[in-house]
C-alpha cells in the first residue's frame, strides 16, 4: 500500500512539471488525464469503476467488474458510456475477476453465473464449485473452461456442474492463468507450454492439436489468435512482478502458426518489452507487474494495431507487421494509474481500464 501511494504521489508531482525540450506533452483534454503520444486524445474519465481488473464488450454493451460487483454500460455512444445496471457481487479488492465472459445472456464472474439479459437488472442465478482465477465461455457458454483446468457444464445455467479437468488431457503445464476460445470449441490455454485444444466433439474430453513453450518457463498471462485463427501470428503476453520492467521481465510476443496442423507447434517470432524511465519520455520509473490484457484493433488484418495494458506503463499501442514484427506505435500513461486492460469500442475509441482510476476514454487519431 505504501508503495502504491508513493507511486501515485510521484505521478501527480510529475504531472505538473513542464516537460523537457523535445519531450511529448500530455494529451489534451478536460482533465489532462495523463502523458500520451501525439496519436492519442484524452476524451473523459469515469471514476465509478475504480479498482476494476477487466471487462467484456459484447454487442453495444460493456460488462465491467470491480471489487464490488458488476457494472453494465451502454456504449452506443462510445465516447460517453452510460451505466444501465449493476449487481452487487463482492470480490477480492484489486484482484477481482480479470476476464469476465458472456454471450449476452449469461455472464461468468468467478464462481457466479449472472443473468444479464435485462441490462438494467443483472442477477446472479447460480454458483459453481470451480475455484479458478479466470473462467471462459466455451461453445456459446454451454460449457466453461477455468484457468486451472475446471470444466463446467452450463447447459442449464441455473444448475452449473463441474464435470472435468482439461489439464488431464494436456501435457504437463505450468502457470495456468487463462484460456481463450479462438472459435467455437477451439481453445488456446495461457500456460507454458501453450496448448491448443479441440473441445468440439466432447467438451469434457478435449484433444490436443498443437503446443509450444519457452525454455525460460515464462508465466503466460493471455493470448489472442486474431480473427478466429485466420491470422498467421498468435499474440501472447507473459507476466512478471516489478518493481522494474526490463530484459528479463514479462513480454509481448508473436508466434508463427504457419503449418501448425502439420508441425503441431508454433514458432516464437518476436518479443517486445518496455523499459523503465521517465513519464515525460513515455515510460514509468517503477512497476507492480509487467504486461496484462490486450486487444486487437477492429480493422486488424494481416497484422495491425494492438492495444495492451501494462500496469504503471499505462496503455501501450503496438503495430504488428505482416511478418510478425512488433513496433511500438503509441502510449497513454494516466496520472496515478495502474492499467489492467484495454478495449476498442470502435475504430477510434479505446477504453483504458485501470485498477486505481476506473475507466479512461481515449481517441486514437493515428493511421490504421
Amino acid at each position: 500500500m505504501r508503495r502504491l501511494l508513493a507511486a501515485s504521489v510521484a505521478v501527480f508531482s510529475l504531472a505538473f512539471v513542464a516537460p523537457s525540450a523535445g519531450a511529448l506533452t500530455p494529451a489534451e483534454g478536460p482533465t489532462l488525464g495523463g502523458f500520451a503520444s501525439d496519436n492519442f486524445e484524452y476524451v473523459t474519465h469515469i471514476p465509478l469503476a475504480n479498482d476494476t481488473a477487466g471487462a467484456r464488450i459484447f454487442g453495444k454493451y460493456m460488462y465491467l467488474t470491480t471489487g464490488r460487483g458488476l457494472n453494465i454500460y451502454d456504449i452506443s455512444n462510445p465516447e460517453a458510456p452510460a451505466l444501465t445496471g449493476t449487481a452487487v457481487l463482492p470480490q477480492t479488492p484489486y484482484f477481482g475477476e480479470e476476464d469476465p465472459d458472456t454471450n449476452g445472456k449469461i455472464l461468468l464472474l468467478n464462481e457466479h453465473v449472472v443473468d444479464v439479459e435485462d441490462k438494467t437488472n443483472p442477477v446472479a442465478i447460480a454458483t459453481h464449485d470451480a475455484d479458478q482465477h479466470t473462467i471462459s465461455c466455451i461453445l456459446d457458454c454451454t460449457y466453461a473452461y477455468g484457468s486451472a483446468g475446471a470444466i463446467v457444464d452450463l447447459r442449464d445455467p441455473t444448475k452449473p456442474r463441474v464435470v472435468g479437468d482439461w489439464t488431464k488431457f494436456a501435457p504437463p503445464v505450468s502457470g495456468t492463468h487463462d484460456v481463450t476460445e479462438i472459435k467455437p470449441g477451439l481453445v488456446m490455454t495461457s500456460t507454458n507450454p501453450l496448448v491448443y485444444l479441440d473441445a468440439r466433439k466432447d467438451p469434457t474430453k478435449p484433444k490436443v492439436l498443437a503446443m509450444a513453450g519457452t525454455d525460460d518457463g515464462a508465466y503466460m498471462h493471455a493470448n489472442l489468435w486474431p480473427r478466429s485463427g485466420k491470422e498467421r501470428f498468435l499474440l501472447v503476453g507473459s507476466e512478471t512482478t516489478g518493481p522494474q520492467c526490463g530484459p528479463d521481465a514479462g513480454a509481448f510476443m508473436t508466434w508463427d502458426t504457419k503449418n501448425w496442423a502439420k508441425t503441431r507447434t508454433f514458432k516464437l517470432t518476436d518479443t517486445y518489452r518496455v523499459e523503465n524511465g521517465l513519464y515525460t519520455d513515455g515510460n514509468s520509473p517503477a512497476n507492480l507487474f509487467c504486461t496484462h490484457w490486450f486487444e486487437t484493433h477492429p480493422r486488424y488484418r494481416n497484422g495491425g494495431l494492438v492495444a495492451m495494458a501494462w500496469y504503471e506503463h499505462g496503455t501501450r499501442l503496438f503495430d504488428i507487421s505482416s511478418q510478425g514484427k512488433i513496433t511500438e506505435a503509441g502510449y497513454f500513461i494516466p496520472y496515478g494509474g495502474s492499467t489492467s486492460a484495454a478495449y476498442w469500442a470502435n475504430d477510434e475509441i479505446l477504453y483504458s481500464v485501470d485498477y486505481n482510476r476506473g475507466l479512461d476514454v481515449l481517441r486514437y487519431t493515428g493511421k490504421v
